[in-house]
């Protein structure tokens, strides 16, 4: 049985390459995190290692409706003042949206502003109950991943550390789907997996238990993190390809992602990466700034000009970050560096 391989959600023009687009008046895509708190303890999740976010004393909550509602009122801001909209708003970062009771409000609240080309949240789908799955459709979402974590009860308890109802998690996943289909919603429901270290029957179970009940099937590689010295994130596999699962990893020496992206924190604080865990890029808090403000502000200035000229490593969170490894040659930035030193010298 083969996989119904997902159309991909837009992050920018897939005919254009990122450096023919920058610089960028706004952000291509945005990352807003409901909470960081989640009800797994997934292995290859830097959110799962309770020790060692007390260690770096990373904070933990849910974002505030009222933030939220700023938030989507600066995009707003950007959108009138430079026509252009958001490719793509993702509910999701750290944690599990559903946790959130505010997360349906969050969808329709932005949806009816209309300035955004998608919007998507990804789920572990543990807590998708058929109510909030009837909600769910009705807040207008465009498209979601369910993130299942196994094949298996067994596979499911060694991997989360918290969770082993297999069936439950197919039950959750079936209902949201047939109900969608059911009501004729445009809802985008897509599965994926990753690979940490599945049979081949177990990856066979997967796509032929999913497949009648989703739009798009996946089984992803194990992903790289920020500060990939701080814990084996791959646990201990070898992977050779790029996040698209064709590229090759290649040690680029500039990240896309603080040109064409932001990721927005529980708390309201800024990352530049969707893979900060750590948080140790901050470049701005919507509290106190405008969207606007942080995406042309100087802190994020001076973090992509020191990608720019190659001293990546004397940002702690970037110095050795294996995400980048799996960037595609669309997001290639390498061989333009000298033009967008000018460009962002003088912005």
């Amino acid at each position: 049985m083969k996989l119904k391989p997902s159309e991909g959600v837009a992050n920018g023009s897939s005919l254009v390459p990122l450096k023919e687009q920058l610089p960028l008046d706004m952000p291509l895509s945005i990352m807003i995190d409901p909470t960081n708190v989640c009800n797994f303890r997934c292995k290859f999740c830097p959110t799962g290692d309770h020790d060692l976010l007390r260690q770096i004393r990373r904070a933990k909550g849910y974002m505030k409706y009222e933030l939220y509602v700023k938030i989507i009122d600066d995009l707003c801001s950007m959108y009138e003042t430079n026509n252009t909209k958001l490719k793509l708003l993702h509910l999701y970062k750290d944690g599990e949206p559903f946790l959130n009771n505010d997360i349906y409000k969050m969808i329709y609240y932005v949806k009816n502003k209309k300035v955004t080309e998608c919007v998507e949240t990804t789920t572990n789908g543990a807590v998708l109950t058929e109510e909030k799955s009837l909600a769910l459709i009705e807040s207008g979402l465009d498209s979601i991943r369910l993130s299942i974590k196994h094949a298996t009860d067994n596979g499911y308890r060694e991997i989360t550390q918290a969770f082993s109802d297999y069936k439950m998690i197919m039950s959750n996943v079936g209902f949201l789907f047939k109900e969608k289909e059911r009501r004729k919603s445009s809802l985008k429901v897509n599965v994926k997996i990753v690979d940490t270290g599945l049979s081949d029957n177990e990856k066979e179970k997967f796509i032929a238990d999913f497949s009648p009940i989703s739009d798009s099937l996946n089984i992803d590689q194990l992903m790289g993190w920020s500060k990939s010295d701080a814990k084996d994130w791959k646990l201990g596999h070898t992977v050779t390809t790029g996040l698209d699962g064709v590229t090759k990893l290649k040690e680029w020496g500039v990240c896309t992602m603080p040109f064409a992206r932001l990721a927005i924190n529980f708390n309201g604080a800024v990352s530049v990466c969707c893979v900060d865990w750590s948080h140790g890029t901050l470049v701005g808090d919507l509290n106190v700034q405008s969207l606007s403000e942080v995406w042309h502000g100087e802190k994020l200035k001076k973090f992509r000009l020191l990608h720019l000229k190659g001293k990546r490593s004397q940002i702690d969170a970037c110095s050795n970050c294996d995400f980048i490894r799996g960037l595609g040659e669309h997001d290639k930035l390498d061989d333009d560096t000298d033009r967008l030193l000018q460009v962002y010298s003088m912005t």
